[in-house]
């Protein structure tokens, strides 16, 4: 088990070193020509060090982001006893669409919100875990042991939600739209850097949480019956848990913007990899494999030229891996 933590964490050393260094190789010629004059020499290596600063910054998202998704979609599949479902189908990523659209629509009245990216983000995580939650509340009351059925209204409000942002967007002028665009489409390479820093804390304190409850987890894994013979109150755990991971899907998606099947990826491959249930072996998995799809990925992308962008590649070859494990869960080949 050590090798293969040690061959991931290795690979994903490697990844962090070409996403830092993709930048030289993508602009090797223009680096030799500011290096062959030596008036141009002093400002080109501060511009370097300005640049591998914020890559720092930017791996540092990263690593956030792998962390919070595998972390919430282990356990978001453990409640659901489901291999198959991630946090996005609770339609967090639409709603922060909504939020951002409605922003820009309202703008004479909110306009600080877009001016200010700090305040924006905690607005927007806010209100994407504040409304989840009051679903979960609603829905444990009423619902207690159908989280299928929540996975269904979370569908539900995705659409409503896209239909709003859509209708809204219909009605703005063409530099509100293009606002909307800039906001809603968050990329890696585009990473506002102040909120990292925000969300750091943040994420260590979710990480914590995460962490500690991992034997917690492994009983829940039994099911819902078997764990509560053995002394674990289900209900309750579910509903904190649930709340984290409103909490880190919210945070990812306002920071790096909707990642949806990287969890799906990472999570499986991590089960596949080790056959195991113990929730701390296949957390610190699933966040390296995360890790090495975001950076690799990134730093691949960056130097063929930005002829995609990372999370189109991930939603893609996520969505065509889904449809693998649903024919293999259901055995329909």
């Amino acid at each position: 088990m050590r090798k293969k933590y040690w061959i991931l964490g290795i690979i994903a050393t490697v990844g962090i070193i070409l996403y830092m260094l993709a930048w030289i190789a993508s602009q090797f010629n223009l680096i030799i020509f500011n290096l062959s004059d030596p008036a141009r020499a002093p400002y080109f290596w501060k511009n370097v060090l300005d640049i591998l600063s914020r890559r720092g910054i930017q791996v540092t998202a990263l690593i956030i982001a792998s962390v919070l998704i595998s972390m919430s979609t282990l356990t978001f599949q453990t409640l659901t006893s489901n291999r198959i479902v991630t946090p996005s189908l609770l339609g967090l990523d639409a709603i922060y669409v909504v939020i951002q659209t409605t922003i820009v629509f309202f703008v004479s009245y909110l306009g600080g919100l877009i001016s200010n990216a700090p305040l924006n983000f905690l607005f927007s995580v806010v209100v994407m875990s504040g409304s989840t939650i009051l679903l979960y509340t609603f829905f444990m009351k009423k619902h207690k042991k159908n989280l299928l059925l929540l996975l269904l209204v979370g569908m539900v409000i995705s659409t409503l939600a896209s239909n709003y942002s859509t209708f809204l967007q219909i009605l703005m002028d063409p530099d509100a739209f293009q606002t909307v665009a800039q906001l809603t489409s968050v990329s890696i390479v585009s990473i506002e850097t102040s909120l990292v820093f925000v969300a750091l804390p943040i994420a260590i304190v979710i990480g914590y949480f995460f962490f500690k409850k991992s034997s917690v987890y492994d009983v829940m894994s039994l099911g819902e019956f078997q764990a509560k013979n053995l002394g674990i109150n289900y209900q309750n755990e579910t509903y904190k848990t649930l709340i984290l991971i409103s909490l880190a899907i919210s945070i990812t998606t306002a920071l790096v913007g909707p990642l949806a099947f990287l969890g799906l990826i990472s999570v499986n491959a991590a089960k596949e990899m080790f056959k195991k249930y113990q929730h701390k072996t296949l957390f610190i998995t699933s966040c390296l494999i995360s890790l090495i799809c975001l950076v690799l990925g990134q730093a691949i992308i960056e130097l063929t030229g930005y002829k995609t962008t990372v999370t189109t590649v991930i939603n893609l070859i996520g969505g065509i891996y889904m449809i693998n494990l649903i024919v293999k869960e259901h055995k329909l080949w």
